[in-house]
């Protein structure tokens, strides 16, 4: 078994032919143009992977030291795209697509180096173990960028990881130890760790995550993913499941049957990590910081518990992802965008500050005279004014509170996880509130959403932060969710993102009420990309 090289080609000018070279010309490129210096390197790694002057030693220390400054670019380049909605602007993704060059070409001349490591008496032979492991990185690299903008990736990129993992294997070099700086908070880790890490980060179903819970689960791989060893056999785990993998398939890991252990097949055993999530889940709950438990800092204890929690069912239990088999009646839905919208749709009403009287406009005042009323026609241009609108999409299937829609090919809204929607059905009369869950745009660039309903019908109101200090503006739309005794469902406000504050006081206002009603805030159920929903005492 043969690891593919990069073709050795006539080369153009090389930017550097050596180690020395090499840094010299690193320093000069500027970093204060990312895009710029990304094409830079891109351009500088085609001509270097391709030529067959170089020596094979230092043609490894330049990736090398070529890695490090990618690893920078790519982090700062990511902010370009990661959390916009999707489809992306011409631009940004124009930005991403350099990325995705930069990561395959690092792929490219990883593999370049193995021609020179394949026979003992090779010039890298004794590298082997750390070129594999770059290359089963820089494939995972490409696997994760897509899900940085909910991209499906070409199957094809399974086998091209699994077949590293077989040379490993072969040569005896899945446990090896191998500097590395980016990838491991030791500064340490190994084909094995490399490996699982790629089969576990697509395993915890990063369509679902926002950036900010992606990089949560990037971070407990590398803190913890060492204690994932991999097997040709396995026992079950309590329910019965092995998590496994087909080294001859285009796919990841999944869990299953013990009976599919085969000579292809190769098993994750979970039990350590487990046992360290448990464990710190347990400590959470107690109300230990997660920076004591080794978990990121910037995280609270509740997000940090539900996010560990949510990825022990993924990795460890064999939790299946939601079902969706009814195809409803309803074959449509309209859906309104974000809480300015969805309150104009379910109040009927353009917003207003309360307490302030808009002055009639001439054909108001005209209507008034002629009809004893504003006609209903002046009323639709007077709404038109707001260029407010919903869209159509296609209903392609339901579970318990969830649909999954289909966005049209002309719509004029992105989406991104977390946002808030208005959503009405077939003859509804009213809009219901939902949440974008899930989303994937597949590789003919269909849009697929999940959208998980909020319980309750909700009631448009007007809010603003009661203490002064934390007042940023004067009232905004908000609605409230009565409570569902039977669900035991209690009574939440649904507010713009940081308005509100645990203990902090919230206004609420009424039409028809003379004054405000303070509550405050007692717990967040929920904090959304654009909102926040909170329960009040």
């Amino acid at each position: 078994m043969v690891l593919q090289a990069a073709p050795n080609t006539t080369p153009g000018s090389l930017f550097f032919t050596d180690a020395r070279t090499c840094k010299d010309w690193l320093k000069a490129v500027p970093l204060t143009s990312v895009p710029q210096a990304q094409q830079k390197i891109v351009d500088a790694l085609r001509n270097f992977n391709r030529s067959g002057d170089v020596v094979a030693l230092e043609r490894l220390t330049c990736m090398e030291l070529l890695r490090d400054k990618v690893a920078y670019l790519l982090t700062e380049q990511r902010t370009r795209y990661a959390g916009k909605t999707i489809p992306l602007s011409h631009g940004d993704i124009a930005a991403w697509n350099v990325s995705c060059i930069l990561i395959s070409e690092m792929e490219a001349g990883y593999r370049r180096c193995w021609a020179d490591a394949t026979l003992e008496d090779a010039p890298l032979f004794i590298h082997g173990a750390l070129i594999i492991q770059r290359v089963v990185r820089y494939i995972g690299l490409q696997m994760l960028i897509a899900g940085f903008i909910y991209r499906r990736f070409d199957s094809a990129l399974w086998m091209r990881l699994h077949m590293q993992w077989m040379e490993a294997e072969s040569r005896d070099l899945t446990t090896k130890r191998v500097k590395d700086s980016i990838g491991a908070i030791d500064g340490y880790s190994s084909v094995e760790q490399a490996y699982t890490a790629v089969l576990l980060g697509q395993a915890a179903n990063i369509h679902e995550l926002t950036p900010r819970q992606i990089d949560f689960v990037d971070a407990v791989l590398k803190r913890f993913g060492h204690k994932v060893t991999i097997a040709r056999d396995a026992s079950t785990n309590p329910h019965g499941l092995v998590c496994a993998v087909d080294l001859l398939s285009n796919a990841g890991a999944i869990f299953c049957q013990p009976t599919v252990m085969t000579d292809n097949v190769r098993a994750l055993l979970v039990d350590e990590l487990s046992k360290s999530l448990r464990r710190r889940l347990k400590k959470l709950a107690d109300g230990d910081d997660p920076t004591t438990l080794d978990l990121p800092a910037e995280w609270s204890v509740s997000d940090a518990q539900n996010q560990l929690a949510r990825l022990h069912r993924l990795w460890c239990e064999g939790s299946s992802p939601r079902t969706f088999s009814t195809v409803p009646n309803e074959k449509d839905a309209i859906l309104a965008f974000g809480i300015t919208e969805t309150h104009f749709f379910v109040s009927g009403n353009p917003f207003q500050q309360p307490g302030v009287r808009s002055e009639l406009t001439r054909q108001e005042m005209a209507d008034i005279e002629m009809f004893g009323k504003v006609s209903e026609s002046t009323i639709r241009a007077r709404y038109a004014d707001f260029n407010y609108g919903t869209e159509t999409w296609g209903i392609v299937d339901e579970s318990r509170g969830h649909l999954r829609v289909l966005r049209p090919a002309n719509s004029a809204h992105g989406i991104a996880i977390g946002k808030l929607v208005g959503i009405k059905i077939g003859k509804q009369e009213s809009f219901f509130l939902g949440v974008v869950r899930e989303m994937v745009e597949e590789l003919d660039g269909r849009i697929f959403a999940t959208i998980a309903m909020l319980p309750g019908k909700p009631e448009a109101t007007t809010v603003r932060a009661s203490d002064t200090r934390a007042r940023t503006s004067n009232y905004v739309q908000g609605f409230r969710l009565p409570p569902m005794e039977a669900l035991k469902i209690a009574e939440t406000l649904i507010v713009p993102s940081n308005l509100s504050q645990l203990g902090h006081g919230i206004d609420i206002f009424h039409p028809g009420h003379g004054s405000p009603k303070e509550v405050k805030v007692a717990e967040f159920v929920e904090r959304g990309l654009d909102f926040d929903r909170v329960t009040i005492i």
